[in-house]
């Protein structure tokens, strides 16, 4: 899988500039107080710690939580770790988008954690109900390009289908309406925010609830093997068209 070195240099670089505030002001762009949870990555991502990383595989696993912590973390906790993970935006670095992303997934024990909380699919649906898009968001994700890989990261670990269980019964009812209300929000501030992790988003819906013909179930499977990355815009149209049926 190809990645851009040069884009994943700069993308370390920009993570290593922030600190963990995000986990101590909100991560979820609330305007309501969100508790400090009890795992933060300061004391990882300071410059003269982060500094003395040499490899990609030295910061992934730097970042793992101790397992006393991990094992005492409410869910609504370890949600905004993991989605605040430092290295968060690296999936920016590869042509495909899920790849990159499910490289951190699988190379950080929050999520694999987070796999064995029963409660997990309904935090993490209420987790990205509750995204307010008009508030102040917090200083880590004060920035355009932050909101964008933020947020992204966050839609693109919804359509992985890591959470299984995210896509059956009352849960794939509510992921469906959630990530509609979402991208209506997202339209609202277009020059922020893309629609095409949406798309991933209720392309995996689509598929699981069946109901589709072959041509267009051939159509969200290619979509979504690609991470939603095409070269043809007027695709985003014909998926788009797809899923809103």
């Amino acid at each position: 899988m190809r990645v851009n070195t040069f884009l994943l240099i700069a993308l370390v670089a920009l993570m290593c500039s922030c600190s963990d505030d995000v986990l101590n002001e909100g991560s979820r762009y609330s305007a309501q107080p969100v508790p400090r949870v009890t795992f933060s990555f300061d004391s990882i991502t300071a410059p003269n710690v982060w500094a003395q990383y040499q490899s990609l595989e030295e910061m992934l696993a730097a970042c793992q939580i101790p397992e006393e912590k991990l094992n005492s973390m409410s869910t609504d906790e370890l949600i905004d770790v993991c989605m605040s993970h430092p290295l968060h935006a690296l999936y920016f670095a590869y042509n495909n988008e899920m790849v990159g992303a499910k490289v951190v997934f699988e190379h950080f024990n929050g999520f694999s954690e987070l796999k064995k909380r029963k409660d997990a699919p309904t935090k993490m649906l209420e987790f990205y109900d509750e995204i307010n898009f008009n508030a102040t968001t917090p200083k880590v994700h004060r920035e355009d390009f932050s909101k964008i890989t933020y947020m992204g990261f966050i839609e693109l670990y919804l359509a992985s289908k890591e959470l299984t269980s995210l896509y059956e019964g009352e849960n794939l009812e509510k992921l469906e309406l959630v990530s509609n209300k979402v991208l209506e929000k997202k339209l609202e501030d277009p020059s922020i925010y893309t629609v095409r992790r949406s798309l991933l988003i209720n392309s995996q819906v689509k598929l699981t609830q069946g109901t589709l013909s072959k041509e267009e179930t051939d159509a969200l499977k290619s979509f979504i093997s690609v991470g939603g990355n095409v070269d043809n815009p007027q695709e985003y149209t014909r998926i788009s068209a797809i899923v809103s049926k």
